[in-house]
C-alpha cells in the first residue's frame, strides 16, 4: 500500500480542469477549413449516384488548391494549398478529360495555381484499398504529395466487407480516421447511397449510418430530385451548428463547374411538382432588360446593376446571358452589348435611346 501512494503521488494520472484550460491556451488553434469542416479532421460526403458529388468535390478541391476566399458562399482562407484527389472508380481518362474543362475555363493565375497544387495518384495505382500494403501505398502517396487535403473517391472500394455491417464500416471508418490523424490532414471521403425518392437528406439515408455518424466529424449531402433539382446540405458537423433545413440549390454547367442558385428550403425544393426552380435567376436578367428596352447594356454594367439580386459570380453570369441569347430572350445588337428582344423594333421605329 506504501508503495501504491508513493506512486500516486509521484505520477499524477488525471488533470485538473485548470491545467486543461493552460494546455489550450498554449495550444495551436485548429481553424476552419470550410463551411463547418474543421482542419485536420475526417467526414463523408453522400448521397446517391449521378447527383454530383464528385464534381462538387473536385470544385472544392481545386477552390482549395487556388487559395480562392470562398466556395457556395462559404469562406475559405484564401491560401493555396496542395490537394490530392485519389479516384478510385473512374478510368483516369475520363477524370481528366472533365479536369482540363474545368481547367480551361479559369484565369491564367489561377491556371498556374492549380496546375501545380491540385495533385493526383499514379496512373497504375490500386483501384481498390484493402490490404495493409495497399493503405502503405495511400499513406506513402499522401506523404509524397505534400497534400494538406485529400479527397478519396470512393470508400465503396476500400472494404473487403459489408459497409451496411457496423463491424465491417467501424473498422473502415477507424482505419480512416488514423490516416487522418497521424498524417495531419483533412480527409475528405465520398460515400454512395441508394436513392433518395424525394426525401430529405439525413444521415439514416447511409446504411449502418450510426457508425458513420460517430466516426466522422461532419457529413456533408448532395442529392438529386426526381425533377432534376441538384442541392448540396450541411447534414451534421461536430464542430459547428447543423441544424438548418436551407440547402444550397446548384446547377452543373458545360464546363462541369457548380453554379450556386438560391438558398431554399428543402422541403420546399422536394415539394416542387415541375422542373421550374422557385426562383428562375436568368429571368431578373430578361425582365430587366424588358422593363429598359430603349437601353442598352454592356456586360459589365449589367452585372453591376444585377449583381446583388443574383447573388453569383461573373462566369455565370456569363453562361446565363449566352443560354438567354441562344434561346432568343434577350438581343445582342453588338458584341459584347445586351438588350431587350423588344430593343430592335424600338430602334427601327426612331425610339432609340441606347447608351453603350
Amino acid at each position: 500500500m506504501e508503495n501504491i501512494k508513493n506512486e500516486e503521488v509521484s505520477e499524477k494520472r488525471f488533470l485538473t480542469l485548470n491545467e486543461m484550460l493552460v494546455k489550450y491556451e498554449t495550444a495551436p488553434k485548429t481553424n476552419f477549413l470550410w463551411s463547418g469542416i474543421k482542419e485536420k479532421s475526417f467526414g463523408l460526403v453522400f448521397g446517391p449516384s449521378k447527383s454530383g458529388k464528385t464534381i462538387f468535390c473536385e470544385n472544392l478541391a481545386m477552390s482549395i488548391a487556388m487559395g480562392k476566399d470562398e466556395f457556395f458562399e462559404y469562406p475559405l482562407d484564401g491560401i493555396p494549398k496542395k490537394v490530392l484527389f485519389v479516384g478510385l472508380e473512374e478510368f483516369w481518362l475520363s477524370r481528366i478529360e472533365r479536369n482540363r474543362m474545368q481547367f480551361e475555363v479559369l484565369n491564367e493565375e489561377e491556371q498556374l495555381l492549380i496546375g501545380e497544387n491540385y495533385r493526383f495518384q499514379p496512373i497504375d495505382f490500386s483501384k481498390r484499398i484493402v490490404r495493409e500494403s495497399d493503405y502503405d501505398n495511400l499513406i506513402n502517396t499522401i506523404m509524397d504529395s505534400e497534400a494538406e487535403v485529400v479527397f478519396i473517391d470512393s470508400i465503396t472500394r476500400m472494404n473487403l466487407g459489408q459497409l451496411e455491417n457496423s463491424a465491417d464500416s467501424e473498422k473502415l471508418m477507424q482505419k480512416l480516421r488514423e490516416v487522418c490523424y497521424d498524417l495531419k490532414i483533412t480527409l475528405i471521403c465520398i460515400h454512395h447511397t441508394t436513392k433518395m425518392f424525394d426525401c430529405p437528406i439525413t444521415m439514416d439515408k447511409i446504411k449502418g449510418s450510426a457508425v458513420f455518424a460517430q466516426e466522422s466529424d461532419f457529413a456533408i449531402g448532395v442529392s438529386r430530385t426526381s425533377k432534376n433539382h441538384r442541392y448540396v446540405k450541411n447534414v451534421f458537423f461536430r464542430y459547428a451548428p447543423d441544424d438548418s433545413d436551407i440547402v444550397k440549390e446548384f446547377e452543373i454547367d458545360n464546363s462541369c463547374w457548380l453554379n450556386h442558385l438560391n438558398d431554399v428550403d428543402e422541403d420546399e425544393l422536394l415539394a416542387r411538382t415541375d422542373k421550374r426552380r422557385a426562383t428562375e435567376k436568368p429571368e431578373i436578367i430578361s425582365s430587366y432588360l424588358d422593363n429598359n428596352s430603349t437601353c442598352t447594356y454592356t456586360k459589365k454594367e449589367l452585372y453591376n446593376i444585377l449583381s446583388n439580386d443574383l447573388g453569383i459570380k461573373e462566369r455565370q453570369y456569363g453562361s446565363y446571358l449566352q443560354n438567354l441569347e441562344k434561346e432568343r430572350k434577350i438581343f445582342s445588337p453588338s458584341l459584347g452589348n445586351y438588350a431587350s428582344v423588344n430593343y430592335k423594333y424600338i430602334k427601327n421605329e426612331g425610339d432609340d435611346e441606347r447608351r453603350v
